[in-house]
């Protein structure tokens, strides 16, 4: 048995299961599209043009964001080809640092970042649905939030059926979201050919003021967001088809395609409505669409994001579970989380898990902005120190195969470092309140770490003991 199918095996109701591998490059490549283009490139632009003040410096801003996360994936790719195995982030750290800092990694997995992500993208497509609906028929927060559920629901028991289900959802909601934002970019470069809204290119003062960069460092931040997810498919590595190829492959061509279309919607935008528009636009896509063609333009982006975030949550239910897996396959959770299915071959207890929390928190909790923005800094300082794993692997690891190996070593991981060291220390300064609830729940994972290692050391005892008398 090679290494890669003993990786894929778990003790699984009472017999040995191995994942299936049923995803192939297109699927994983969707799995990087839909877990990237979410509702970020609808609520991201407006909130960039707000702080640059011009179309050209707006369009660099997401360049820019761009050839940062390019870093990142390169080095992620390196790493997803190195070992494929499901869990992504949580393995390379494992590997790299131990334990405790990939037990961090799933604690605040668990507590801040998936369920919250998947609840919180459930009720924004609950919301889209909320525009046709309540043209008929009222439509309170109780409705809003059962919808959200329901669509969890829909979607846990697509991936538990299978991982062949889940990639076929992704597959569809990933070509449906780019044909409708590539769309509303034909239509805006078909209809309108003046193109003197971009004006100002840039600001009639050239010079680069701290005040001016600080700006467009907000701005970065609003615009890097919309990029994050290009890791999704080292979570799913035992279920792709020859992974050592195919994740590196899918991460690049899966940013790449993102990138593009990132450029040509915001180029859209400006085209129609100008940098000022855009800044002052609450729905920026859907107020493009009208002035392009009326009020059924509205239905049209409503409809996109509805696809949009739907696709977002499926690549969540794909690539979530198999972090609490490897952690539970790792004895560093719960055993009947690594079960897999007998039959459909999937990860279903983490898959079900996942689900239960992600509805407890459509139902319980309401301020996902501040739980997205506690979670933010602890979140940065995994992205730093996955990237920097790779310096780590080349030195302890130099002579294990390679599929791909990262494009611009050392100098694109080293920027990628760097920047994200920025970026926490901006995110500390600028929101320090919910950076520390973040980090603080994070940091509680340290005595939880102990309690269960002190835990599995008594079952251990236990077990050598009941061997010893029998």
């Amino acid at each position: 048995m090679s290494d890669a199918q003993r990786d894929a095996r778990s003790d699984s109701f009472g017999e040995e299961t191995e994942l299936k591998r049923d995803l192939g490059p297109v699927t994983a490549t969707t799995v990087i599209i839909g877990g990237i283009i979410g509702s970020g490139i609808f609520a991201g632009p407006a909130i960039v043009a707000g702080y640059v003040g011009t179309s050209g410096w707006n369009l660099l801003v997401w360049v820019i964001c761009a050839f940062m996360a390019f870093c990142g994936a390169v080095t992620f790719a390196e790493l997803g080809g190195l070992m494929p195995r499901s869990g992504g982030v949580y393995v390379f750290l494992k590997e790299a640092y131990g334990r405790l800092w990939a037990f961090l990694f799933g604690w605040t997995s668990l507590l801040v970042i998936r369920p919250c992500d998947l609840a919180a993208i459930s009720i924004v497509f609950s919301t889209y649905l909320g525009y046709f609906v309540s043209q008929y028929s009222p439509y309170p927060d109780w409705a809003m939030r059962g919808v959200a559920i329901i669509a969890l629901i829909i979607l846990a028991f697509i991936n538990y059926l299978g991982v062949r289900f889940g990639g076929l959802v992704q597959n569809l909601s990933s070509f449906l979201k780019v044909g409708g934002l590539l769309l509303m970019v034909a239509l805006a470069f078909g209809i309108t050919p003046d193109t003197s809204n971009f004006q100002p290119v840039w600001p009639s003062d050239s010079t680069l003021t701290i005040g001016f960069l600080s700006l467009v460092s907000l701005g970065m931040m609003a615009s890097f967001g919309a990029y994050d997810g290009w890791d999704g498919s080292t979570y799913v590595a035992e279920e792709i088809k020859n992974p050592r190829r195919w994740v590196p492959f899918s991460i690049i061509l899966g940013l790449a395609i993102t990138t593009v279309v990132y450029l040509l919607v915001n180029s859209a935008y400006l085209l129609v409505l100008s940098n000022t528009g855009v800044a002052e636009s609450e729905r920026v896509a859907s107020e493009t669409m009208q002035a392009l063609v009326g009020p059924i333009g509205a239905a049209f982006i409503a409809a996109t994001a509805m696809i949009s975030t739907f696709g977002t949550v499926n690549a969540g239910m794909l690539t979530g579970p198999r972090v609490f897996f490897a952690m539970a396959r790792e004895k560093m959770f719960f055993s009947w989380v690594a079960r897999v299915h007998p039959h459909y071959r999937t990860p279903a207890n983490a898959v079900v898990f996942l689900a239960v929390v992600g509805i407890l928190n459509i139902i319980f909790l309401g301020d996902w902005g501040a739980i997205i923005a506690a979670r933010t800094g602890s979140l940065w300082l995994f992205y730093i120190t996955t990237t920097f794993s790779v310096f780590i692997f080349r030195r302890t690891r130099p002579d294990v195969p390679r599929p791909y190996r990262t494009l611009g070593y050392p100098v694109t991981p080293a920027i990628f470092v760097l920047i994200g060291v920025i970026f926490f220390v901006s995110i500390v300064v600028s929101d320090p309140g919910n950076t520390l609830i973040g980090l603080t729940i994070t940091s509680l994972g340290i005595p939880a770490y102990w309690l269960w290692m002190r835990k599995q050391r008594i079952e251990e005892s236990d077990e050598e003991s009941g061997e010893g008398s029998s």
